[in-house]
């Protein structure tokens, strides 16, 4: 399935994209029959909202949900998918989305949901996912208005990276949490206290503040490091896992980068299965169903990825009781 990716930021973006649409459709459209333009007003059109820069692994995911319900791009489904870390300009897109009358956004993330839920009451929303859909809707079990989705339990699965940390490091005292500014994950503190770590708090605000807060990580002498894992720190994660190896500091977060990652472990959701699982609510959607009928799910399936070549790098041994649980070993 071929699916139009469009990587638009902010109100120039927006504008120029319009004039492209345009006079491509001043150039083209009289030549079309008549019959063929509505043949393509009827086909579905599907919104990709993501505060994830770059090519997402979670939307590569969602297009072979959708391919796996046998939806084709140009016969059965359009899809317009858009990326962008600043909230305004997050806002603009979704509107965009909106005035362009898509059937169903999909939104990545707490942002992306965020932008979607103030462009829109009445067009439908999947979650895919987020960390509290409690900011969202009133029940899981009945979703309220136009928002449905998946959530993650992010901070659940911090707090096993947390403990998984302390397994394969036994001596690790102090640890640096690395968040996305004006986001707070402060229940991570009383798991830290149990395994009898300091926690100690360093705010970034993504890839352009990286090298201030590591700063502060090394003042406060970490002796590992958390990266929870938000779409706005994605783009950081791999620079502050490389800065940590060099410095000999074991890192963990959720965000799984690639096969030459500098991570110790990363213990995350299953992306694939949660994008299954949105694909399965797009199609839901799409054949009539309500947002409220259509209760929200957790994250069922976990994935633990053991780095050898890092702990080698380190000097650290990874348990036996440790390597028995991953689902895949970097050697």
């Amino acid at each position: 399935m071929r699916l139009r990716w469009s990587m638009k930021k902010g109100k120039e973006a927006l504008l120029s994209r319009r004039a492209l649409v345009a006079s491509a459709a001043a150039t083209l459209f009289p030549y079309l029959p008549l019959s063929s333009r509505a043949q393509q007003s009827q086909i579905p059109l599907l919104g990709w909202l993501s505060s994830t820069p770059g090519s997402d692994p979670l939307f590569r995911g969602l297009r072979a949900g959708l391919r796996d319900l046998s939806y084709i791009e140009g016969r059965s489904i359009r899809v317009e998918a858009y990326s962008a870390q600043n909230s305004a300009e997050l806002r603009a897109l979704a509107r965009e989305l909106v005035r362009q009358q898509v059937n169903v956004i999909v939104a990545n993330g707490r942002a992306a949901t965020r932008a979607a839920q103030e462009a829109t009451t009445t067009i439908p929303v999947v979650m895919a996912p987020v960390d509290d859909p409690y900011e969202f809707v009133a029940s899981l079990a009945r979703p309220s208005d136009n928002i449905t989705g998946l959530a993650l339990q992010q901070t659940d699965i911090d707090a096993k990276q947390i403990e998984i940390l302390k397994e394969a490091v036994p001596n690790l005292s102090r640890l640096a949490i690395f968040y996305y500014y004006g986001e707070t994950y402060y229940a991570l503190e009383s798991v830290a206290d149990a395994l009898s770590i300091e926690a100690a708090w360093i705010e970034t605000k993504g890839i352009g503040d990286v090298e201030t807060p590591f700063a502060e990580a090394l003042e406060k002498k970490a002796a590992g490091i958390l990266i929870v894992d938000s779409g706005a720190l994605a783009g950081a994660c791999d620079r502050i896992a490389a800065m940590a190896l060099a410095h000999r500091i074991p890192a963990a977060s959720s965000w799984r980068g690639d096969s030459e990652t500098a991570l110790l472990l990363s213990y995350a959701a299953d992306n694939s299965h949660l994008q299954q699982r949105a694909a399965s609510y797009v199609d839901r959607l799409l054949r009539g169903a309500s947002p409220k009928d259509l209760p929200v799910e957790q994250a069922s399936k976990f994935d633990l990825i053991v780095n050898l070549k890092v702990a080698r790098k380190l000097d650290v041994t990874i348990p036996t009781s440790v390597l028995l649980r991953a689902n895949e070993v970097i050697d």
